[in-house]
């Protein structure tokens, strides 16, 4: 098990499967993120990944505005997916690493929520871009993600959070796809980036 997946599982263990437990503030605060995230996707019969899906709860954001869609949520927490399963028992949910082993099939909507927070010291920056390179190489139609930052981050040595410049990761979505959307209004310290592909 690696120092995050321990992290998230003693969460779990410590907050019994409230919206802490995936190291979020408060609903409201996951809320206001899974609106934004989901805002300008048409998701009606599109095939979706969620990476980092925890469980699953953005689910009735995507249901509240398309009757028809194949959701499939992936997590490396063993017991975010257990829960995930309760709660949405008719969706695909996988216990997995994602970018450590990323599916060779293709989805048309790629969604990441919240998964692209971590610390990793001074390759973070890096490992983020690979992160969202691998999901834009996978998806049809579009990537979507969201990242705790601003335009001046700053980040405490030790945190287990790491605050992307979201100017420096736009710029890099630009590499990748002309067609973006940046969206920094709802949080002082979170924004949301959508890639399309065509």
């Amino acid at each position: 098990m690696s120092a995050k997946e321990n992290a998230y599982s003693k969460a779990f263990k410590k907050h019994k499967g409230s919206i802490k437990s995936l190291m979020w503030n408060s609903y409201a605060s996951a809320v206001i993120r899974y609106r934004e995230i989901t805002k300008d996707i048409n998701f009606n019969d599109k095939t979706i990944l969620d990476v980092g899906c925890g469980f699953g709860d953005i689910i009735p954001f995507i249901a509240a505005k398309s009757t028809v869609f194949q959701y499939t949520g992936i997590d490396l927490t063993k017991e975010f997916i257990e829960e995930a399963k309760k709660r949405y028992p008719d969706y695909s949910f996988m216990a997995e690493n994602y970018f450590k082993r990323p599916f060779p099939k293709k989805f048309d909507i790629i969604l990441c929520s919240g998964a692209l927070n971590g610390n990793y010291g001074k390759g973070t920056t890096e490992t983020r871009k690979q992160a969202i390179k691998t999901m834009f190489d996978r998806c049809k139609i579009a990537v979507a993600f969201n990242m705790a930052g601003s335009m001046s981050p700053t980040s405490k040595k030790n945190s287990i959070i790491y605050y992307a410049d979201s100017m420096e990761i736009l710029k890099y979505c630009a590499t990748l796809s002309k067609r973006l959307i940046l969206r920094n209004h709802y949080h002082p310290r979170d924004f949301t980036i959508i890639i399309f592909k065509k």
